[in-house]
């Protein structure tokens, strides 16, 4: 059993006895909210298909259910370790587990998920293994501590100094609802993750392919993909960068008195994309989005922008999400216009933005993963698949992780 203590405690320990205590000695977790004075995030998030990493599901009635191409109508759980926060997984009445396998041991030092618009309820448990094993197992070893989940929104809970290679998430649940954005953040910063852009196999039209099952969306705009902020319209420029930190913990905030939030993120070059979604502050209002290949003129007026396409969160879901016909792009612009009569004083807050294009599944490797940094230039073939649906709460056409093989008794 391991204990552990929450990142802000254990620094304040620190501070206060001039040591750190031995971990072992210390309880479990602590949750906190999102903040816009936390930093942005450098870590990489571990739990993502783009890592190698690979999920299965264990439902309350026993089911174990490996996420596979041959069984796509058991692939709602890829939602959960892929870009898309937006896109969420179902979390039904009773105990419901989820084992995320990464391709090699890591250090972590955090966990995050979203309990989309608070609505589930009950308790989480979180126990690790750097071996494979049976979802029953009496090996896995607890994390120690039961975190309740009610009424909130987003979880980012400290797993200092625990080693692991599977991650079983075991959610007891009392009344159901949705969950999405797991992260799983080690060692490995996003810098170190988008270096080795500059050694990727670039994608051929010999490595296309007809089949949903052999292409996966990849998001192109954030920092792990060379992808930067250029714009916003209010705000600290400085913090820009965390609505492309790959952390949905982190948010920007824009000025209070900003009528349209806009932002406008440039990616490492012309890409081919065909979705976008963004995760923001829960309250109803309207998000348009806008492409250019260049930057002309005024960036407030978005002169040099085309309007690709809007939609209006009336329920105030805080996500929104458009699909629209493959186009090539450079820069894309973001333009919201909050339902005022819902907006505090504090300024709209926007936590992740996401461009997605399809990258062919047959670059994703387990041991060599940062090879789906290929090029998914508008120079290319179109990708296939294109003008059809990609992305829904449904999950669309989205591509399945890699299967799971079979775990040991």
């Amino acid at each position: 059993m391991i204990r552990f203590q929450s990142k802000t405690r254990i620094q304040s320990l620190s501070l206060a006895l001039g040591v750190l205590l031995p971990l072992s000695t210390l309880s479990i977790f602590a949750a906190s909210a999102p903040n816009a004075e936390q930093p942005v995030n450098k870590a990489k998030n571990l739990a993502r298909m783009n890592c190698g990493a690979q999920i299965e599901v264990i439902t309350p009635d026993g089911r174990v259910t490996r996420v596979t191409p041959v069984s796509p109508e058991n692939s709602e759980a890829a939602a959960l370790i892929m870009d898309d926060d937006t896109v969420s997984c179902s979390l039904p009445e009773g105990e419901t587990s989820f084992v995320i396998a990464l391709p090699n041991a890591a250090l972590l030092d955090r966990f995050t998920f979203l309990n989309e618009n608070a609505a589930a309820r009950g308790e989480l448990k979180i126990a690790v293994s750097n071996y494979r094993l049976a979802a029953n197992s009496s090996k896995w070893t607890q994390v120690e501590g039961t975190i309740p989940f009610s009424h909130k929104r987003m979880f980012d809970l400290s797993l200092l100094g625990v080693e692991a290679k599977f991650v079983k998430l075991s959610f007891v649940v009392e009344k159901k609802g949705r969950i999405a954005a797991v992260g799983l953040y080690g060692d490995q910063s996003l810098h170190e993750f988008a270096s080795r852009q500059d050694h990727v196999v670039r994608a051929s039209n010999t490595l296309q392919s007809n089949r949903a099952a052999d292409r996966v969306n990849f998001n192109f705009a954030n920092l792990y993909a060379r992808a930067q902020i250029v714009h916003v319209s209010s705000g600290s420029f400085d913090a820009a960068k965390k609505m492309i930190d790959d952390d949905p913990i982190t948010s920007f905030k824009f000025a209070a008195n900003d009528p349209h939030p806009t932002v406008v993120v440039e990616l490492s070059e012309v890409q081919r994309l065909h979705r976008v979604s963004a995760l923001y502050d829960m309250q109803a209002g309207k998000m348009e989005v806008f492409a250019a290949d260049s930057l002309r003129g005024d960036l407030e007026n978005l002169d040099s922008f085309a309007q690709i396409a809007s939609t209006t969160d009336s329920a105030g879901e805080g996500k929104a999400s458009v699909d629209f016909n493959p186009r090539g792009a450079r820069y894309v612009a973001l333009r919201w216009t909050p339902n005022r009569l819902q907006t505090d004083d504090h300024g709209f807050k926007v936590a992740e933005i996401d461009a997605f294009g399809n990258v062919p599944l047959a670059l994703i490797d387990v041991n060599t993963a940062p090879t789906l940094f290929a090029v998914n230039n508008v120079a290319s073939k179109p990708m296939p698949g294109e003008g059809g649906p990609d992305f829904s709460n449904t999950l669309g056409t989205i591509a399945d992780p890699p299967v799971l093989g079979e775990v040991s008794p």
